[in-house]
């Protein structure tokens, strides 16, 4: 979990992801813009649809207009013929069958009495159908002039169809019958109106009068013509201002656009209202198709991008990031061959992974350089190390030889002295110059020996450390121990000298500040190293403190150890606390590295 949990991180934090948030924040703009269209669109979508219910308002009063008064006409017609005008049953019936069958828009024509007789009708009529009992007929008797029945409404009409008068009147203007015209409403609507060709696909247009009572309805007119409007909560509000829109759900749990106006009418009292409604979804639709199109070929955009930028970022950018990432790995680890492997192109990336090569090929040939001087300050310390050792050895083989037999042959000379007849007086004098001439020859001696022990060049490392020690141990009174094991041979001499040299100066810090009542002197082969490791019971101290005072000059003898075994090859380290002893642990290479003697002959050449 907590690896996946990394990866996870590491995924969101990468390079590649904080590319793909870019692409999808310069898509951002994008999408705004489009939904600002989309917005816009919708805008429109809502103006253009408040304008054509005004245009489908007017064009159905227009119908409306044209419909009453070219019924009024064919009324007046009517009226005026001779075939009415004298009553007369027969030629009237001729007449008006005529007229009806070109006129179909009318279910019925006919001519009735001001006493409410038919005279004659196009079409018979029920036996409990009666055209006087009518509103129009009333109004045409009381008026004298052109009327139009009450509108129809589902349960008081057997039919949807409404009535219109008009008076048949004598020479002196006295009224002698009435002619009336019943028109077929779903007839109208299918097919003497072009209102049903101005809706768009899925609207629907509605004309209601104060009551709510549909007037006219498309589609399906003949199931809607003379019921009462299904969404009476909105009634109130069609006839609340002369226009509006108002969104609200339908009857059938549809969400609408109804788009209303107002105006005056002559088929039914006061005002009507024309309704064009239309479902959310379809008013939208088109400018939601734009939208879904222009999101979806953005979103193709944006996929293409996406991909496209995974791959290049992983190609162009990760690929020699990640070379650079290891190539630096590999350089801080401290191998200074690394490089990127990469082009050194003209571009950002490509100027990064040159100037980084060009600094770890820089770093490399500073390192060979350091490497090169630290090398020839290897050899200079050991050419100095073995004049040192040389002119030790010399002064030694003088002390030893030259002073060494001049003393002994002073102290032989006042020996014989001592024995020559009459002597007595001087015997006291004698005997304390051959005292002193034997601490000098002594002194002489362990001077010799401290410079250059003899056997270290005849015996070897082994032999002489071991005698060392036991001289140390001897001089002071410790318990000496002396071990070495898995060494068969003789050593190379600048190790032999260096070993010794180390051993002395920490045998000699023993005696002089450990306090130590047992010392430890090991030698051994191990890891293709010598290993030197000179232990006592001393005192001991804190290591730490010890050695930042020896870097501040406190103790050279610590940094000549140091030195001493750091430039063979080796090292030191010091192991010891307060009240616990100490260690000195060195180890050292087997033989003198091959490059230091190429260098160390190159010096001596130049020399």
């Amino acid at each position: 979990m907590r690896r996946l949990l990394g990866y996870v991180s590491r995924l969101f934090s990468g390079l590649q992801f904080r590319l793909l948030v870019l692409i999808v924040l310069v898509c951002a703009p994008l999408v705004a813009l489009i939904m600002h269209t989309a917005l816009e669109d919708r805008r429109r979508a809502m103006t253009s649809w408040r304008q054509r219910s005004q245009k489908v308002l007017q064009l159905s009063k227009r119908e409306e207009d044209e419909l009453v008064g070219g019924t009024r006409q064919l009324l007046l017609a009517v009226s005026e013929s001779t075939q009415v005008r004298s009553l007369n049953a027969h030629q009237a019936k001729k007449w008006i069958d005529e007229l009806s069958s070109s006129y179909e828009r009318y279910s019925n024509l006919g001519l009735i009495s001001t006493n409410g007789q038919i005279i004659a009708t196009a079409n018979p009529l029920a036996e409990t159908e009666n055209p006087a009992d009518r509103y129009f007929f009333r109004r045409v008797v009381q008026t004298k002039s052109f009327a139009i029945g009450s509108f129809p409404t589902g349960g008081n009409a057997p039919k949807t169809t409404i009535s219109f008068g008009y008076p048949v009147l004598d020479s002196t203007g006295e009224i002698q019958a009435v002619v009336y015209a019943e028109l077929d409403l779903d007839w109208y609507s299918q097919f003497g109106s072009e209102l049903p060709t101005q809706l768009p696909r899925g609207a629907f247009w509605v004309e209601i009068n104060r009551n709510g009572t549909i007037m006219n309805r498309y589609p399906r007119p003949d199931e809607w013509i003379g019921q009462t409007l299904p969404e009476r909560q909105l009634l109130s509000t069609f006839f609340s201002q002369p226009s509006g829109v108002v969104e609200a759900t339908g009857y059938d749990s549809v969400e609408n656009f109804y788009a209303f106006g107002s105006r005056p009418s002559k088929m039914a009292a006061g005002t009507v209202a024309g309704i064009l409604g239309i479902p959310r979804q379809a008013l939208f639709a088109e400018a939601d198709r734009i939208l879904k199109r222009n999101l979806g070929w953005l979103g193709l955009a944006a996929t293409v991008a996406m991909v496209f930028g995974w791959a290049a970022s992983r190609l162009l950018i990760l690929r020699p990031l990640k070379a650079l990432v290891r190539a630096s790995a590999r350089l801080g680890s401290g191998d200074l061959t690394a490089r990127t492997g990469l082009p050194h192109g003209w571009d950002e990336v490509g100027q990064l992974t040159r100037a980084f090569d060009e600094m770890a090929e820089d770093l490399q040939n500073r390192e060979k350089q350091r490497q090169q001087a630290s090398q020839k300050l290897q050899v200079i310390y050991h050419r100095l190390v073995e004049v040192q050792e040389t002119e030790r050895r010399q002064i030694a083989r003088e002390l030893h030889d030259e002073i060494g037999q001049s003393l002994t042959a002073a102290e032989m000379n006042l020996q014989a002295a001592l024995r020559t007849p009459g002597a007595a007086a001087l015997e006291r004098r004698l005997e304390d110059s051959i005292k002193a001439v034997e601490r000098v020859l002594e002194q002489v001696q362990d001077l010799s020996l401290n410079l250059r022990p003899s056997m270290l060049d005849d015996l070897g490392l082994e032999p002489a450390l071991r005698w060392y020690t036991q001289r140390q141990a001897e001089l002071t009174g410790m318990r000496a121990e002396f071990r070495m094991t898995q060494i068969e041979s003789r050593l190379d001499p600048v190790i032999e000298t260096e070993c010794f040299r180390v051993a002395q100066e920490a045998l000699t810090n023993v005696v002089r500040h450990a306090q130590a009542t047992a010392v430890e002197v090991e030698l051994t082969r191990r890891n293709g190293h010598l290993h030197l490791s000179v232990r006592d019971d001393g005192v001991g101290f804190d290591a730490e403190e010890f050695r930042h005072r020896a870097v501040h000059g406190a103790s050279l003898g610590l940094l000549s150890m140091e030195e001493r075994a750091t430039l063979t090859g080796g090292g030191l380290e010091f192991i010891s606390a307060p009240g616990k002893g100490t260690e000195v642990h060195a180890w050292f290479p087997l033989r003198w590295h091959e490059n230091g003697n190429a260098v160390y002959e190159e010096v001596l050449d130049h020399d």
